[in-house]
């Protein structure tokens, strides 16, 4: 289920963020492999400068594998599949220290077949290795617990709790699970414990120390406060809410049939069998969603970190049922029905987010490789920054001339734009201001029915 599509280019549902991540890969590929000068194309002149990105981790291991195969965009897919893979296996190694081997099986294997996960597990974005970080450091740190004197395992812990906020910073969230695990092993006396301040400390300054440096470079993120408590202000919106836990959290991260487990799990395992450290994840997943905000609103991926923990109470509540219910034939045949119906709502919710869209954009690269060279600076008319200068592989702007005047065009052709690239698409006409502006000022160099390109180094 995770390799449909594995071979296809970067055109899919989310390749905004996805070319992002692929960006950065090819640069550090093309520059000289330099971690701590991540680069996005989008910036024209200075877009050799540094980019303040999260922490660059998972493009640069893509780099790597450029290096040994060749750049192909499947190296990328294929590394998010590897890391899901790991997350699958350390979920499962993680309940079955509290539960016996069927729940831990079945709850993997719904881990694996939920819509979220099935389709952002296979992207080229640093989702799958944040997932894997938080499930194999809660495995690390629990294995810690268990023999305090293995600080090994903490070790472990450490450095893969530290990569889940560091490659996405609202991973903090995990603080909350660690904090109840150690408080449930010692009580209060865990205030005694140094290892564990060192451990919250040096995560914490890890992450605080890699976004005071990305917020010196150029903006990719949004990190200044500012910018947070806009995206704060969603919150007083009842569409934030309904979004959220009536739409996206049925529809992506438990199902239908799901759901109805999930609530019988939630209440056999938290509490029946009071492991209260499951419910105290799920706690601080839904607050990390609800600090997040709008970017949690726009974008689908966030909703990621639900699903190794709804699995977990979605697994449980299969196996409570069916030990329960299923010797009565009509209950058996009612559970097996559920149960299907999971993969199946799986597939067909998210069969559309498969689907490409702008493939102009891979006969257009090989027209800008002819008429261009590779120094040459693109204005790309987009809604969406990074897209078109991935495939057209070429540095530069891009601009949404629907939102644009005509001023703010002029301003960025001045900035050595050789070349301004559309879509023969709603987003252009050659009837509006800027239109006209471009045909009667500039040459078209090249034009079919699905893109024009105009040569911007001279005036007609």
């Amino acid at each position: 289920m995770h390799l449909k599509g594995i071979t296809s280019p970067l055109l899919d549902f989310h390749a905004w963020r996805q070319t992002q991540t692929a960006m950065i890969a090819r640069n550090y590929y093309e520059n000289g492999f330099k971690f701590f000068n991540p680069q996005v194309d989008w910036y024209g002149q200075e877009s050799n400068k540094r980019a303040g990105t999260e922490f660059p981790v998972f493009s640069f291991i893509i780099a790597l594998l450029y290096k040994m195969f060749g750049m192909h965009d499947i190296l990328g897919r294929f590394l998010a599949v590897f890391f899901s893979a790991m997350s699958s296996v350390y979920l499962f190694l993680l309940l079955r220290k509290y539960f016996e081997f069927w729940y831990a099986y079945i709850s993997t294997l719904i881990f694996i077949i939920l819509p979220i996960n099935i389709y952002f597990t296979r992207t080229v974005q640093p989702e799958s290795i944040m997932l894997f970080s938080i499930i194999s450091g809660l495995y690390y740190f629990i294995n810690y617990l268990e023999n305090p004197s293995k600080i090994l395992q903490l070790i472990f812990s450490f450095v893969l709790l530290t990569i889940a906020p560091l490659v996405k910073l609202p991973s903090l969230y995990v603080l909350l699970p660690i904090g109840f695990l150690a408080y449930n092993k010692w009580g209060w006396k865990v205030i005694y414990r140094i290892e564990i301040w060192l451990f919250n400390i040096f995560l914490v300054s890890n992450v605080f120390l890699w976004y005071r440096f990305a917020k010196t470079g150029m903006d990719v993120l949004p990190l200044k406060i500012n910018d947070y408590i806009y995206m704060l202000k969603i919150l007083g919106q009842p569409k934030f809410w309904i979004m959220h836990f009536l739409s996206r959290f049925v529809e992506l991260t438990t199902t239908y049939a799901g759901l109805l487990f999930f609530i019988i799990g939630f209440w056999f395992i938290v509490l029946k069998k009071h492991l209260y450290f499951f419910g105290v994840w799920f706690i601080s997943v839904v607050i990390y969603i609800i600090a997040i905000g709008e970017y949690g609103y726009i974008h689908q991926y966030t909703a990621l970190p639900y699903a190794p923990i709804n699995a977990v109470f979605i697994g449980g509540g299969i196996v409570y049922a069916w030990n329960k219910y299923s010797l009565v034939k009509i209950n058996k045949i009612l559970l097996i029905l559920l149960i299907i119906s999971i993969p199946l709502h799986s597939l067909l919710r998210i069969r559309n987010w498969y689907k490409l869209s702008d493939l102009w954009l891979l006969n257009a690269k090989e027209d800008v490789s002819r008429i261009s060279e590779k120094n040459d600076l693109f204005l790309c008319n987009s809604k969406t920054i990074p897209i078109q200068l991935y495939h057209i592989d070429r540095k530069g702007f891009s601009i949404d001339i629907l939102k644009s005047d005509l001023n703010e065009v002029k301003y960025l052709i001045k900035k050595d734009m050789s070349f301004f690239l559309t879509a023969n698409d709603k987003r252009w006409s050659d009837d509006n201001e800027i239109g006209k502006y471009f045909i009667k000022n500039y040459k078209v160099v090249c034009e079919n029915e699905d893109y024009k390109i105009f040569d911007l180094r001279k005036k007609i």
